[in-house]
């Protein structure tokens, strides 16, 4: 059995020390976590790249628009169904590789896959289903509400993956142990989510603006004259920008699986007093009653009044010196 208190994240943060452990790790990993992300953002660019977006701008008749929108569902799906199951073994790679080094990311991703691959779906549908209902009150409360809305969604969405594969319960414990630790440090769970989004958002930007320096005349061509859209969409499906895209997608997507397993292990650590523990039967126990906390000691108290009754009192001699 994987003794998860050994995991070298697994320890009590403040936000630097979080992002410094963040850093740590990813350097440690970098090489391994670099192939991987590099050989799923390779699959999806060229996937993504096969569906002919420009039919669209091409289209003026509602309709016709409608049935290409739908014609493109299918393909979308499956792309999103991949992307999903590659989260989930990118996750369960970060968890377990570095208590099992001789695990190879086919073992893991099989056994992850196998384990977690319909609990952590519904979970994930269940929470889409939650989100669509936050956004849309968060959109009476304008601006701020849906901001709030959005961070609060993520931070929930980053404790599920780690509850479901790091303590292995239930459908229903997962839901409730995710919600009691996203809401145990709850304003300093949504400062950091907060900060952590901003972050990715600005490399995200600065990486993106390096890739599209060779194709830079095309681009300002494009926002110049919206009619040469369809530039962009050739852009896109040369191999030199589905590499250099790749490349970029691999460098950040380590990031959120790290940033919540950091998460998961700091809540943790300040809800039980101990960052992790496996359940053994007494913690399936019922809760401590207050008096049971003191049934020994009174015993002891009444024990040793029995004995103290049960003695001769002194007599007049004994007192006397």
């Amino acid at each position: 059995m994987i003794d998860y208190t050994q995991h070298p994240l697994n320890k009590k943060y403040d936000l630097d020390t979080a992002l410094g452990s963040i850093w740590e790790f990813y350097k440690k990993w970098f090489g391994s976590l670099m192939l991987i992300t590099f050989v799923f953002s390779l699959i999806t660019s060229y996937l993504t790249g096969k569906i002919n977006i420009s039919e669209i701008y091409s289209v003026t008749d509602p309709e016709e628009m409608i049935a290409i929108v739908k014609s493109m569902m299918g393909p979308y799906s499956l792309i999103l169904l991949f992307t999903f199951t590659f989260t989930l073994i990118l996750q369960y790679y970060i968890i377990r590789k570095p208590l099992d080094p001789d695990a190879t990311v086919f073992s893991i991703g099989t056994t992850g896959i196998v384990k977690f691959f319909l609990p952590l779906l519904l979970l994930d549908i269940i929470l889409a289903v939650f989100a669509m209902f936050a956004l849309t009150l968060g959109i009476f409360l304008f601006f701020i509400g849906a901001l709030f809305s959005t961070v609060y969604v993520v931070m929930i969405y980053a404790f599920i993956a780690p509850v479901l594969m790091i303590e292995d319960r239930g459908l229903g414990e997962t839901i409730t142990a995710t919600i009691r630790l996203a809401h145990k440090r709850f304003w300093p769970n949504i400062g950091w989510v907060a900060v952590f989004i901003i972050l990715i958002m600005v490399i995200s930007f600065i990486l993106s603006a390096i890739i599209m320096i060779p194709y830079g005349g095309s681009f300002f061509r494009t926002i110049m004259n919206p009619e040469n859209a369809s530039e962009i969409l050739d852009i896109t499906s040369k191999p030199s920008f589905i590499i250099l895209n790749a490349i970029i997608n691999a460098l950040t997507m380590p990031l959120f699986p790290l940033f919540s397993l950091v998460l998961y292990f700091n809540a943790r650590s300040d809800n039980t007093g101990e960052v992790i523990r496996e359940r053994t039967e007494e913690d399936k126990g019922g809760p401590v009653k207050i008096e049971d906390l003191y049934s020994g000691s009174g015993n002891s108290r009444k024990k040793g009044l029995d004995k103290k009754d049960d003695a001769a009192p002194p007599t007049i001699e004994d007192l006397m010196p």
